[in-house]
C-alpha cells in the first residue's frame, strides 16, 4: 500500500535508461506512488507499459505541446485506444507551451481542445501543461471546460491560483517550491486550500533543493511535502495524507 503519490513523472525518460529498475524500487521502498505521463505517442505507449508491470504505477497520455505539431487523425485514434486500458487514469500532459513554441500556437490551441473534449467523453482527468500561455488557457478552459484535472507545475501567484480553482481545477506542486528566489509561489501555496493540491516532482526535472542541480526522481516528493508543513504549519504527516487523498480522489485511484 503506497502512502503518498507523485502525480506526475516521467519515468520512460531516456535519464532513467540505466537504473530504472534501481530508481522504482527506491519509490517503492519509500511507500510512494507514481502516475508516469506521456508526451507524445511513443512516450505514452512506454508509460502504460510501465504502469502495467507495476501494481503502483499509473499511466498518463497525452500529446505535449511541444508535440502538438505531430497530431493528427491517426494519433488521435491511438491515443483513444491507449486510453481504454484501466492502468490509463489521465489524460495528459497536454496544454500550451508559448516560451518554446516548438509548435505553431494555433496547432497548440486546437490539440488542447481535442485532448479535453476526449477526456471528457471518456470521463478522464486531464493533466496540463501552462508556460507563458496563461490568457489563452483560460480561455481555452473558459469555453472547453475540462471535467476535472490539475494544472502541472503550477508556479503562479494566489490571484492565478484562484482562476483555475476557479475551474474545479487541482494545483501540481514541486521542486520549485524549494528553489530560494520563489516567494510569490510560497505565498500561494500557503494560502491555497490544502483539498486543491497535489504533489509531483516532474521528474527528471525540476529537482527540489537539497538536491537541485541533479537529476530528480519520485523519492524526493517527501521535501516538497516538508516545504508545504513548513508553509502552512502543519505536520508533514498531515501533508502526505491530505495530499494523496486528494490524489486519490481526483484520479480514481
Amino acid at each position: 500500500m503506497v502512502e503518498l503519490i507523485d502525480t506526475h513523472a516521467h519515468l520512460d525518460s531516456s535519464d532513467y535508461n540505466e537504473d530504472r529498475a534501481a530508481v522504482i524500487a527506491r519509490t517503492f521502498a519509500e511507500r510512494i506512488g507514481v502516475i508516469t505521463v506521456g508526451v507524445d505517442l511513443e512516450s505514452s505507449e512506454a508509460a502504460l507499459n510501465l504502469a502495467k508491470h507495476h501494481r503502483f504505477i499509473w499511466a498518463g497520455v497525452g500529446i505535449h505541446p511541444h508535440e502538438a505539431k505531430t497530431f493528427d487523425s491517426q494519433v488521435a485514434n491511438a491515443l483513444r485506444e491507449l486510453a481504454t486500458d484501466p492502468k490509463v487514469i489521465a489524460i495528459g500532459e497536454i496544454g500550451l507551451d508559448y516560451y518554446r513554441d516548438l509548435s505553431p500556437r494555433l496547432t497548440q490551441r486546437d490539440v488542447l481542445t481535442e485532448q479535453i473534449e476526449l477526456a471528457n467523453e471518456i470521463d478522464l482527468p486531464v493533466i496540463i501543461h501552462n508556460r507563458e500561455s496563461t490568457k489563452d488557457m483560460l480561455a481555452i478552459l473558459r469555453k472547453h471546460r475540462p471535467k476535472r484535472g490539475v494544472i502541472h507545475s503550477f508556479l503562479g501567484d494566489i490571484d492565478l491560483a484562484r482562476e483555475f480553482m476557479a475551474f474545479g481545477l487541482h494545483l501540481g506542486i514541486g521542486g520549485p517550491l524549494t528553489f530560494k528566489k520563489n516567494d510569490v509561489l510560497r505565498d500561494a501555496v500557503a494560502r491555497i486550500p490544502f483539498e486543491r493540491i497535489l504533489l509531483e516532482t516532474d521528474c527528471p526535472y525540476l529537482t527540489p533543493v537539497p538536491y537541485r542541480g541533479k537529476r530528480n526522481e519520485p523519492a524526493y516528493i517527501r521535501y516538497i511535502a516538508e516545504e508545504i508543513a513548513r508553509l502552512k504549519e502543519i505536520s508533514v504527516q498531515r501533508v502526505i495524507a491530505t495530499t494523496t487523498e486528494n490524489a486519490r480522489r481526483l484520479f480514481d485511484i
